[in-house]
């Protein structure tokens, strides 16, 4: 460490002695001597030796308006310092007091700080430090350098960005500091005190509301307290910040003291507060809330007399005047209440306020001790109060209860035996009930069982359902386009009939879902009316062939609404169906109209057919799930029961009701109303282009590994024998595509061969489509394959689990041959636009922030091995493949897909960038440069150089 000897004839020297401390026993060095130096990039970065060339400046606790000169947040300050004889080798104690961060040197040597400098406001953490000590030594008489590197780059008091030093006695000025930090802890205490006084009277006024008084108590003592913590936090806060909202919680709890404690001697001593005074104390208060915030926030640096104790006085003295009514009425306790107020009065004007100027600063510690004990006075004796007259409250209460009770008692004798003998039958009927409740619980609980077994059974086997529907729906649209005539009309019936399951599954899930509570409603803006006319489409030739007429009546060329829409279609479609199919000859009419009821207004959809009608005696049953009018036997129509059913729990579900008329041989008529949300309309786009596909060239075979690593391979994992070969031979004209039979199967031969796109179901023994999707997500190998869950399970849990595991689409069975050739081609579409970027881009390699963690990872793998093994010519894919766990084919497959580059092209793309690196920032020429990036000849480095940037290497000192 260096010890200044050097001279300082030119620059001043505070002498410290005994004689020089005050009678606090320390000096002040805030208005001594000091020099400053600015903070300037690449300048006194390291503690200073000298301060010649410094700005001399007289005052360090300065604002943002008299700061030194280049002030601008952070700075070196000096000061020259000395002991006389009686101070040599004496233990003295140095303080600082800032609001910033300091680092503290004697000689260039550390001797504490507090904070954390740093040159932005980011960097830097501001500490207060007021009331710790520094020990230093002074072993010689010559001037030692105090230097303090200090930054405050934004100050929360305006008018102290600086700080303020002393140099005192360390025995006393320690002994000092004890005492007030004792006499500072003692403050919590007291505001726990009249916290827990609060809590305990505000749960009184909870037990019992009619005694407004205790909230009003309450709320009085807890601004108290919580005042006292502001006092306490202002003097100990480590922050500045801390200290500031210490200030302001101190500044509007003593407005909000003043509210409470007035009101709660208004209701003391008047009963009630008077209206007119209690306005205007309220508006008083307020005034003064809202004037403390803004001075906090927007003139925190001004300093102004807010005569806030005149205003106190005033309002405390009005107070005064309802305790002198309690005493002239005699009240027990009056006198309780008058003492504590006195003290109030006289502790916020003798030490809040310090209105005479009774205690100098240095006492400061001794004041806030005395405010806040002395506040404890008026709380203990408005508790006291409280306490007595809750006294003589249960007193009286006790007297009236003993006098109920005596009169009770007589009467409770005269009825004894009539409550034995109902006593005896009550336990009687509560052993019939309990014996009843029993057999209605067990009862109830195998309802709920088999309530659980059928929905289980009706969502199992929809489920089942759906596997076989994929078979008969893509197979009968690939007759329906054949020429033949018979095959097309196999198709037909085919198709018809897959869809008439398909329609009743779909309305069985409904009703699952909504037994189970699991049905949403999705509102959006629709129109009506053309709803209606679209589902008016799939009945017209029906109604043709029976000679029915369909007809549509409406008074709105259009109305938009907020609705669900495929709850709508659903309702109009099954009412449809039933009018036309049990109307025989006559005419079908849906009719569209708002109606009002109640005050409300509704929309009325009501369909009239001039059918063979419903008897009365089953007419309330139609709406029943599963019921049907006719006998099974003799039914005039096909129906499942549960169309009028799922119809009437889709309007109750959409917040309205169905109602039904009929008579036999005349017609039926059904009214639908729903809740009228009027929507403003909305511009729909439609396009029947369809995309451009891509075609795509596969060999069909069921293999283990691509002959080719470049041909696009599907991974198709079903467990339905039926259902695989089908899709194999779906996709076997366009892709190269391999099967599995299980999930166990299909992750062993995904991670084998490294397919192009997995698609899969969920359901499946050992391994689940859930379980096979998080695993080649989570494997490096496999992460970048799309998978594409193929299911029955289309709810949206499903949806959303299969999502969460990594499922890049989700298409539920039965699906459509074009939606699975489609949903394939954008996502390798969309792989290969990815890796199109790559290939154009350059500096891939380490701008890819737009690659998935895991293959950004990957690739910087790759990287680093590579520039480990930069300089070894004889470093290829082959060895780069070892490295990284995988063969060569699956490392292949895998680059190919993330960046459409093999691993030879990705090595002497590394080793390029290396040699562009080497050239730019050393001193080295090209061929010196190509054998160490691991080329054979300068002539084959300068060409691959060349082609990769478009100029040769002996140019790129050239570039900037």
């Amino acid at each position: 460490m260096l010890i200044l000897s050097l001279p300082v004839k030119a620059q001043e020297v505070i002498t410290l002695s005994e004689r020089s401390f005050t009678q606090l026993n320390e000096i002040t060095l805030g208005n001594s001597s000091w020099y400053f130096q600015p903070i300037s990039t690449g300048r006194h970065q390291r503690p200073p030796v000298d301060t010649k060339w410094w700005t001399h400046i007289r005052y360090t606790a300065f604002g943002n308006t008299n700061a030194p000169k280049n002030w601008y947040g952070e700075g070196w300050f000096g000061a020259w310092v000395k002991a006389d004889t009686t101070l040599i080798n004496k233990k003295l104690s140095l303080r600082i007091n800032h609001d910033g961060a300091s680092e503290i040197f004697i000689d260039g040597r550390p001797i504490g700080g507090y904070g954390k400098v740093g040159h932005t406001i980011a960097s830097t953490e501001n500490a207060r430090a007021p009331r710790q000590i520094i020990p230093i030594w002074l072993s010689d008489a010559k001037p030692h350098l105090l230097s303090i590197h200090y930054a405050n780059h934004k100050a929360v008091y305006a008018d102290f960005a600086g700080f303020e030093v002393w140099i005192g006695n360390y025995e006393r000025i320690s002994a000092r500091l004890s005492r007030s930090s004792f006499l500072l802890n003692a403050i919590p205490l007291c505001a726990a005190a009249q916290i827990v006084l609060a809590l305990l009277h505000f749960l009184l006024y909870l037990f019992y509301r009619k005694r407004g008084i205790y909230l009003y108590y309450a709320a009085f003592v807890f601004f108290v307290g919580v005042s006292a913590i502001g006092v306490y936090f202002f003097y100990q806060a480590p922050t500045p910040q801390l200290q500031w909202i210490a200030e302001l919680s101190g500044s509007l709890c003593k407005v909000l003291q003043l509210w409470t404690g007035v009101m709660l001697l208004y209701k003391i001593g008047l009963g009630r507060p008077p209206r007119v005074r209690a306005i205007a104390l309220l508006a008083m208060c307020a005034g003064y809330l809202v004037m403390y915030i803004i001075k906090a926030i927007y003139f925190a640096e001004a300093i102004w007399n807010d005569y806030f104790y005149v205003v106190y006085l005033f309002w405390m003295l009005d107070a005064f005047r309802s305790v002198l009514h309690m005493i002239r009425r005699r009240d027990k306790g009056a006198g309780l209440i008058l003492a504590g107020v006195i003290v109030v009065m006289l502790t916020y004007f003798l030490t809040w306020e310090d209105v005479f100027g009774l205690w100098p600063y240095y006492s400061w510690a001794m004041r806030s001790f005395v405010m806040n004990t002395a506040g404890l006075v008026l709380p203990l004796c408005l508790s006291l109060y409280l306490a007595l007259d809750f006294s003589r409250t249960n007193q009286e209460l006790s007297a009236k209860l003993n006098e109920v009770e005596t009169l009770s008692a007589l009467a409770l004798t005269q009825e004894a035996e009539k409550i034995e003998l109902i006593a005896g039958e009550a336990r009687r009927l509560e052993t019939l009930v309990a014996e009843r409740t029993a057999e209605l619980k067990l009862q109830a609980e195998r309802l709920r069982e088999m309530d659980v077994v059928k929905s289980r059974f009706f969502t199992n086997i929809t489920h089942e359902f759906k596997t076989p529907l994929t078979l008969i729906l893509n197979p009968a649209e690939e007759l329906m386009a054949s020429t033949a005539l018979q095959t097309q009309a196999y198709a037909h019936l085919i198709y018809n009939n897959a869809t008439r399951l398909l329609q009743l599954i779909n309305q069985l899930l409904d009703m699952s879902k909504i037994e189970n509570g699991a049905m949403e409603v999705a509102y959006n803006p629709l129109d009506l009316v053309a709803l209606i006319g679209i589902s008016l489409n799939p009945y017209k030739i029906p109604a043709a062939k029976k000679d029915v007429l369909l007809t549509f009546t409406s008074p709105f060329d259009e109305l938009w609404i907020k609705g669900d829409q495929d709850k709508l279609s659903k309702i109009i479609s099954n009412l449809l169906s039933n009018a036309v199919k049990f109307t025989d000859r006559g005419s079908v009419n849906i009719n569209l109209k708002k109606v009002i009821e109640d005050d409300t207004e509704f929309l009325c959809l009501t369909v009239i057919d001039t059918g063979k009608g419903i008897p009365k005696d089953k007419l309330a049953y139609i709406f029943t799930r599963f019921y049907q009018a006719d006998p099974f036997d003799i039914r005039s129509a096909e129906g499942s029961g549960i169309g009028l059913a799922l119809t009437r729990e889709l309007t109750e579900l959409l917040g309205g009701h169905i109602k039904a008329t009929s008579s036999v041989n005349a017609g039926t008529e059904i009214n639908v109303l729903l809740p009228y949300h009027p929507a403003s309309p909305v511009n729909e786009v439609t396009g029947t282009d369809e995309a451009k596909k891509t075609q795509i060239i596969g060999n069909p075979a069921n293999i283990t590994r691509s002959a080719d690593p470049d041909k696009l391979l599907i991974l198709l994992v079903e467990d339905n024998e039926e259902l695989r070969n089908y899709l194999h031979g779906l996709l076997n004209d366009h892709y190269l595509v391999i099967s599995a039979a299980n999930g166990q199967q299909g992750l062993e031969m995904g991670m084998e061969c490294i397919p192009t796109v997995i698609i899969t179901d969920i359901m499946m023994p050992q391994v689940n489509g859930y379980e096979l999707a998080e695993q080649f997500k989570r494997d490096v190998k496999t992460s970048h394959i799309p998978i594409i869950m193929l299911t029955a399970k289309a709810d949206t849990d499903s949806r959303i689990q299969g999502i969460e595991t990594g499922a890049d689409a989700y298409l539920a069975k039965p699906f459509n041959k074009r939606e699975l050739i489609a949903t394939i081609e954008n996502l390798i579409d969309s792989r290969k636009r990815l890796r199109e970027h790559y290939t154009q881009e350059r500096t891939w390699l380490h701008n890819n922030a737009m690659m998935p963690a895991m293959e950004r990872d990957f690739i910087g793998r790759i990287r680093q091995i590579v520039l480990d093994n930069v300089d070894d010519e004889s470093f290829t894919a082959d060895k780069l493949a070892t490295y990284m766990g995988l063969s060569r084919t699956q490392l292949h497959r895998k680059l190919k897909d993330i960046a459409g580059q093999g691993a030879g092209e990705l090595i002497r793309l590394v080793r390029l960038e290396k040699a562009y690196l080497l050239l730019q920032k050393e001193n080295l020429n090209v061929a010196e440069v190509a054998y160490r990036v691991g080329f054979s000849s300068p002539a084959s480095f300068s060409a691959s150089f060349s082609r990769h940037y478009g100029f040769p290497p002996k140019e790129v000192s050239n570039i900037i």
